[in-house]
């Protein structure tokens, strides 16, 4: 009876021990090696080593953005499908922090010192099972892969289908508003042709002079020479038939 006793103890305690070695350890398993985001990329790359035995098939973390005196100025949560081998390192592509301000992270270029911060990786979890796949990038509500707001770039379809609709509208008010110009220039053309024929002139001469010249200038210079004298070649071939 003892030894079926100590039997069960010590097999719980196996169990015990066992869980607990099984148990993840989110500080230990996944951990960041490098960071990179220059002032100009709209994506940062984040460098991630599996210190596990296992296949890291999928993860959920948190990247904290910091200030350079190490205080937090904001975070964000992110997940990701992938593939990192035991004992591999892999790079993840994530939205670049505030690319609209050229903030760069301070081991990348920059282009203001006041724009550089540094980063803090926390892993929230593996492996764990989705119910659906995440998208290839997880952009916050409100933003789009260039930190911009999507009222800016239409990044969501209600959004787009106003913008589309915004155009559709602007093409037809410009047509409307450019058809009484072509009114305009076609009546010039014509007024042009009926000057130059009650002015005993070439009615397509002055015509396709308006295509080299405004067809005010062509106006202007029919009113200066006036009309075209045909009196004396009359007068001649009224002497000649006599």
């Amino acid at each position: 009876m003892l030894t079926k006793r100590i039997t069960i103890v010590l097999l719980s305690l196996f169990l015990s021990v066992a869980a607990f070695a099984a148990e993840k350890d989110l500080e230990k398993d996944i951990t960041m090696v490098s960071y990179e985001q220059s002032w100009s990329d709209y994506e940062g790359t984040l460098a991630l080593k599996n210190n596990t035995g296992e296949e890291v098939r999928n993860l959920a973390f948190v990247i904290i953005y910091l200030d350079m005196s190490g205080k937090e100025m904001d975070y964000k949560e992110f997940t990701r499908n992938v593939n990192i081998a035991p004992g591999m390192t892999k790079k993840l592509d994530i939205p670049a922090y505030e690319s609209g301000r050229n903030y760069h992270y301070y081991k990348s270029e920059g282009l203001f010192d006041n724009s550089s911060f540094k980063i803090r990786f926390k892993l929230k979890d593996y492996n764990a099972e989705q119910e659906k796949a995440e998208s290839i990038y997880d952009i916050p509500l409100g933003e789009n892969m260039f930190g911009l707001p999507d009222d800016v770039d239409g990044g969501n379809s209600s959004n787009s289908s106003n913008n589309n609709d915004g155009g559709v509208w602007s093409s037809v008010v410009a047509t409307v508003l450019f058809l009484p110009f072509i009114g305009i220039v076609i009546g010039f053309f014509v007024l042009v042709g009926v000057m130059a024929r009650k002015r005993n002139r070439s009615v397509l001469g002055w015509l396709l002079l308006c295509w080299l010249i405004s067809p005010l200038m062509a106006i202007l210079i029919l009113l200066v020479i006036g009309p075209k004298n045909v009196r004396n070649d009359n007068v001649e071939s009224h002497y000649a038939r006599e």
